[in-house]
């Protein structure tokens, strides 16, 4: 638990805080942990937004957290080549569409 008023660590079981004397709400607890990201299994999958064709460049750049710029720019560079075209082509075939988000309910 922390203070609300002056950030210091506090005892659990404290009523006020030692450092500045607030008194402690029974609320002020540690934050609850962030969300994991979606999609962590390590499946790669392209995105229903931010795609430019067919999604393949973000997909890359969003399972390797890379800037999807500098793999679209990449990835031009290596298409001039037939055997780059071909790449992508069998990419966007094989990695699946994301699935879409279910609402939550609340």
């Amino acid at each position: 638990m922390f203070c609300t008023r002056c950030g210091s660590k506090l005892d659990p079981t404290a009523r006020f805080c030692s450092s500045c004397g607030a008194p402690v709400s029974q609320s002020t607890a540690y934050p609850p942990p962030p969300p994991p990201p979606p999609f962590s299994t390590g499946q790669l999958f392209r995105p229903r937004n931010n795609r430019m064709i067919a999604g393949v460049c973000a997909a890359f750049a969003q399972r390797y957290q890379w800037d999807v710029t500098i793999v679209r720019i990449i990835t031009a560079l290596i298409c001039l080549s037939g055997a780059g075209a071909l790449a992508y082509l069998i990419a966007w075939i094989i990695i699946p569409e994301e699935p879409y988000a279910l609402p939550t309910q609340g």
